[in-house]
């Protein structure tokens, strides 16, 4: 019996002690896997050494394992492991690392870790607390005989935890990981072939294949790779054909289509070609009747020309015969000129007399008015006298009244005087004092609102970082709305319905918790806590639940986690004091990292147990935790530890680790300790600043009734000012009074002396004779130059009247030449009138000529635009035409042209367009297009028809063949177990428990070639007819007897190199295993049989035994016996076995 080998060979068999450990942790006891120095040994049953047995059967098979090498890979440090090149049973008890040796397997050639169902990532199997893991296989060459021969190929597979990334290398030669995949292909090496490579964790999958998959994998398995590219091929062509069916079948019917819709055409073709063709005649005459028209004024424009020229001479000879007449006339009006000039200087000399005698007209109308003023002034002298007296008496009377009615001394207010300047300067006091209080109280009103709107700007900036605080609350229900739509909407009836619930109910713990310095520690929380946790509500009592649970729960049937807790958080306990985890490398708990309400932190404790699981950032004592079990969970540089127990044997501890996500998903941000501070501070801020602000209200409105009494105080003084200013003013206006009528008193005194004195004056006769004799001598001075005027008047009086004989005699000359000038003028008007009119006929005329010119130009300019929009076939019809019609007027062509257009419309009335001939000639060249199409369809069809006829004649016949020989070899290994079974190739269209069609190939409903599959059919009792294996009809140890049988009838069909099989055994009954193991045994025991890999964790007694099966046991695991040597196990059962020979 051979078994795992260390790399350093020990030096006795009984201290053989390889570098394994369990979970990546030195062990406390012994575990280690031994082999015997003699690399053989033989069990009960049979006397044979293994390595004499062997002698002759060491060909490997090319691509076989010859030796697998592990350095740090999963529980390994270091093992190598020497395969035989037939039958391999690989033994040992749960745990202890059976599968992790097809782990390596699989990985070390190529394949991804998500085939082995275990994990995701290739560094998870990278050896705790090492940076990398190296596998490496040898896999026989052609030179197979020769260990490390130079046939052999050699591949490495190194892991690098923290990249995630692998190297590969071919005989120590780096090489990229294609040229891995293609060595493999070569060799025939399926690891993800179920039917080549079934691990544990893959087991229960190949029942719950479908038939379709089975016969992917069994084309596969059985190295038929041509029969699945054939039958890939099939699936294709098949694809196309029904493609091109249906384009052909929707071709044909759009070409119908198509036909139907041109015949109906054809016939508004015709009508529309007819339109057409008149519509070309009237082109025709459209732009005949320009060209008629040219001619007609080409006509026209020649006799205008004519006329024009003709009135433009006999215009030039009147204009040449009227010269002499205007020579006389122009020297007739130099004359008047003249005469005309001399009449206006004798007018302006008489004017300027004229004006000169009446100005002196006006000195003597003068002189007269100082007659009879003088005249009216020595009467006045008699009766000046007599008005004055009067005069006099009337002022001595109105004297004595204001003097009767007028105080003598004015009135006395000095008694009041100095009592209204006391209250003056008292009322000045008030004013003072109350300006001044009005003043401070606006200074007072200033500093309250300049403080009021500082503390708003306070209260402000406040609340911009209360909204940023908050943003981080709005991300995390965003987070959380988009994660959980459920959640969400509970949350939002729970925010709108609060009043509902007799103590505060929590948001979810998402919302509620935070994570202080969430940039180390969040990913860490998230890693621990699940994501059902995060979005649970938490009550406070049992009556909030049931209201909770029954609204959202029961009436809106919303998927939402809800969790009431008895529990107080200081009622969960940590395991160890916090100075143990300080010792061991510990920040501390997962709890004391989360900041959240106490309910919330009591709930994620009941529920995640974040009370009890440490966290550090760094390396911690991994040893020491997992030797004395101190947690059954842990946190560390990045990776979360899961330590269990073993249930048989010395409980040997069991590490699984698990990265953790570097970015937190909902806890990335949160409120802590330190944000729920400033947030309470802030608030605290506000509500101070808010007082302030009320205080200052309060402040402003005692303020204001300050300055309401001071502004009263104030009002009533200036209305006290006002009454002494209108008693000042009364005053004031009485002796005004007073003053003013003694003014007026003092007035009529002085007149009445003054007239007085004049009266007396005039009494005396001297003066009245001096004003006497005064205006005699005014009345004669007057007289004396009166008579000069009269004078002067007279010598004007001549001169003017020989200025205006002289203007006489000048007007009578310049009416002599006026009549000749008019007469002259008469004659002149004629001629110019003559010329005139011979001018206007020359013009109208010289209109006419060009009229018809422009018309012709116009005409010519219409032919030109009519023929050049017209084809060289219409152009040519107008010509011949023009040429037919030589005397055809305009008018004539124009009811010619009438006649058709009316015609053309009554055509047009049919609802006709161009578009009838669009569509015609579009619909059949598209009739052309589809007509080809189909063509090429058709003959791409009878191409792919052929070419399908030859791949399934390809394919079909070695497919069934294939079927019958793992059919025959199936039912033979079922029979030996007192079972019957069989494998049959099940055709599209066919049900699992239809018979085959007799000809296939003449039913087209089975060429869906992707639908056809293979199908176990199994009876493991008696009278029980036969049914398809699958994942509900058989139980879990007969899928296991079906499968491992049906893999052994494809060993001998099988080209693959080797074959694992990984714990098949499980939930078979003895008989069955037995049995199993008797089939296994035959078949890969057989020359020339494949490699074959059994991996089992139990063996029943006394099973077969086979010299060329090789058994690997692997001793590894706390459960060994302290003790055991198994160097001198070995070598005793090696003479118990010679002595029983």
């Amino acid at each position: 019996m051979s078994s795992l080998r260390s790399r350093k060979p020990p030096s006795t068999a009984e201290n053989l002690s390889p570098k394994t450990e369990s979970n990546g942790r030195t062990p406390k006891r012994g575990r280690s896997t031994r082999q015997s120095k003699e690399d053989g040994n033989h069990n009960g049953n049979s006397n044979t050494n293994t390595t004499a047995a062997n002698e002759g059967n060491t060909e490997y098979g090319v691509g076989s394992i010859k030796r697998i090498s592990l350095r740090n890979f999963v529980t390994y440090s270091e093992i190598e492991i020497t395969p035989g090149p037939n039958m391999n049973m690989i033994i040992g008890p749960n745990g202890t690392g059976k599968s992790t040796i097809v782990c390596a397997i699989a990985l070390g050639l190529g394949e991804k870790p998500s085939l082995l169902g275990r994990s995701t990532t290739v560094s998870e199997f990278v050896k705790h607390g090492c940076d990398r893991g190296v596998i490496e296989i040898t896999l026989a060459g052609d030179d197979g005989e020769e260990p490390e021969g130079s046939g052999d190929i050699r591949v490495s597979r190194e892991i690098i935890r923290e990249t995630n990334k692998s190297n590969w290398k071919i005989n120590g030669n780096p090489v990229p990981f294609a040229e891995i995949q293609k060595t493999m292909r070569k060799l025939n090496i399926q690891v993800n072939n179920l039917c080549q490579f079934l691990p544990q964790d893959r087991v229960v999958e190949f029942s719950k294949m479908s038939t379709q998959e089975l016969l992917k994998e069994t084309q596969c398995a059985v190295g038929r790779e041509d029969l699945l590219e054939l039958q890939k091929e099939l699936v294709q062509l098949r694809s196309e054909e029904q493609r091109l069916m249906t384009e052909m079948h929707r071709g044909s019917q759009d070409a119908d289509n198509m036909r139907k819709q041109n015949d109906v055409l054809e016939r508004d073709v015709k009508r529309w070609q007819e339109r057409q063709a008149a519509e070309s005649n009237i082109r025709v005459l459209e732009a005949l009747i320009p060209v008629v028209k040219y001619k007609e004024a080409k006509s026209v424009h020649d006799s205008a020309k004519v006329v024009r020229n003709q009135a433009h001479a006999h215009y030039q000879q009147l204009k040449n015969d009227s010269g002499p007449a205007q020579e006389e006339i122009q020297q007739l009006e130099s004359k008047i000129a003249r005469t005309e000039t001399k009449r206006q200087g004798l007018l302006s000399e008489r004017t300027e007399v004229e004006r000169t005698m009446r100005k002196q007209l006006r000195g003597l109308e003068d002189y007269e008015k100082k007659q009879r003023d003088l005249n009216t002034d020595q009467a006045e002298l008699k009766k000046r006298s007599q008005r004055r007296r009067e005069a006099i008496a009337q002022l001595r009377a109105e004297v004595s009244r204001l003097e009767a009615s007028h105080p003598a001394s004015a009135p006395d207010e000095g008694g009041e005087s100095d009592e209204m300047r006391r209250v003056a300067a008292e009322l000045r006091e008030v004013k003072l004092q109350t300006s001044s209080e009005i003043v401070a109280v606006q200074d007072e009103q200033r500093e309250l609102m300049r403080a009021g709107r500082e503390a708003n700007k306070e209260i402000e900036l406040r609340d911009q970082r209360l909204q940023a605080l908050d943003d981080v609350i709005a991300r995390k229900r965003e987070t959380l709305r988009t994660a959980s739509h459920d959640t969400f909407k509970a949350l939002e009836w729970l925010e709108a319905n609060r009043d509902k619930f007799s103590q505060h109910m929590f948001a979810p713990i998402c919302l509620e918790a935070a994570v202080k310095d969430s940039s180390r520690y969040a990913n860490l929380v998230e890693s621990v806590v699940s994501a059902s946790s995060l979005r649970t509500f938490v009550t406070q009592c049992d009556e909030d639940y049931v209201t909770f649970t029954r609204e959202v729960n029961d009436r809106q049937r919303l998927r939402v986690d809800v969790v009431s807790y008895h529990k107080d958080l200081d009622d969960f306990r940590a395991p160890h004091p916090r100075d143990t985890l300080s010792k061991l490398g510990f920040d501390g708990y997962m709890l004391d990292f989360v900041e959240a309400p106490r309910k919330v932190l009591a709930a994620l404790c009941n529920r995640d147990k974040i009370h009890e699981i440490p966290v550090a950032l760094g390396a911690v004592n991994h040893e020491v935790i997992e030797t004395k079990m101190l947690f059954r969970e842990y946190v560390a540089d990045g990776t979360r530890f899961t330590i269990t127990r073993g249930r048989y044997g010395t409980r040997a501890a069991t590490v699984t680790t698990s990265r953790v996500q570097r970015q937190a998903r909902v806890l990335a941000s949160g409120e802590t300790d330190e944000v729920r501070a400033t947030r309470e501070r802030l608030h605290s801020e506000i509500s101070g600043f808010r007082d302030q602000l009320q205080e200052n209200e309060n402040a402003m409105r005692r303020l204001s009734q300050r300055d309401k009494r001071a502004r009263d105080k104030h009002r009533q003084a200036d209305a006290r000012e006002k009454e002494l200013k209108e008693e000042r003013a009364r005053l004031a206006a009485v002796v005004g009074k007073w003053q003013r009528d003694q003014i007026h008193l003092e007035t009529k005194r002085a007149q009445l002396a003054t007239m007085v004195a004049d009266d007396q004056r005039d009494d005396d006769q001297s003066q009245i004779a001096r004003d006497r004799a005064r205006i005699a001598q005014q009345l004669r001075q007057n007289s004396a130059d009166r008579a000069a005027a009269v004078g002067e008047m007279a010598t004007l009086a001549g001169t003017l009247g020989d200025l205006t004989h002289q203007l006489v005699v000048a007007s009578l000359e310049g009416f002599r030449h006026a009549h000749a000038h008019n007469a002259l003028t008469a004659m002149a008007t004629r001629q110019r009138e003559a010329v005139a009119e011979a001018q206007r006929e020359y013009e109208a005329a010289a209109r006419d000529f060009e009229a018809a010119k422009l018309a012709a130009r116009e005409c010519l300019a219409d032919t030109r635009r009519a023929t050049d929009a017209m084809s060289d076939d219409e152009r040519a019809a107008v010509r011949a035409v023009q040429d037919e019609r030589t005397q055809a007027t305009v008018a004539e062509l124009e009811v010619e042209l009438h006649t058709s257009m009316q015609r053309l419309s009554m055509a047009s009335s049919s609802g006709l367009s161009a578009r009838v001939m669009e569509q015609y000639e579009e619909r059949q060249a598209l009739l052309a297009s589809l007509v080809g199409a189909q063509q090429r369809r058709e003959a791409e069809l009878s191409r792919i028809r052929r070419t399908k006829q030859r791949a399934r004649g390809a394919w079909e016949p070695p497919l069934v063949e294939l079927a019958e020989r793992i059919s025959d070899r199936f039912g033979a290994m079922f029979d030996e177990i007192g079972c019957m079974g069989e494998v049959r190739l099940v055709r599209a269209g066919e049900s699992s428990s239809g018979d085959p069609a007799a000809d296939p190939a003449a039913d087209s409903g089975d060429e869906d070639f992707g639908a056809w599959g293979v199908e176990i059919r199994v009876a493991f009792r008696r009278n029980e007819q036969l049914q398809a294996l699958d994942n509900h009809r058989q139980s879990g140890g007969e899928r296991a007897v079906a499968t491992i049988v049906y893999l052994q009838a494809l060993q001998a069909l099988a080209a693959a190199p080797f074959r694992v099989v990984d714990e098949i055994n499980q939930g078979m009954d003895q008989r069955n295993e037995r049995l199993v193991h008797r089939l296994i045994v035959a078949s890969a025991c057989r020359p020339a049989s494949p490699q074959y890999f059994l991996i089992t964790p139990k063996l029943l007694q006394d099973l077969d035994y086979h010299p060329r099966m090789r058994v690997l046991c692997i001793y590894n695991g706390e459960w060994q016996p302290e003790t055991f040597n198994f160097g001198r196990y070995i070598s005793n059962a090696r003479r118990s076995a010679a002595t029983t020979a």
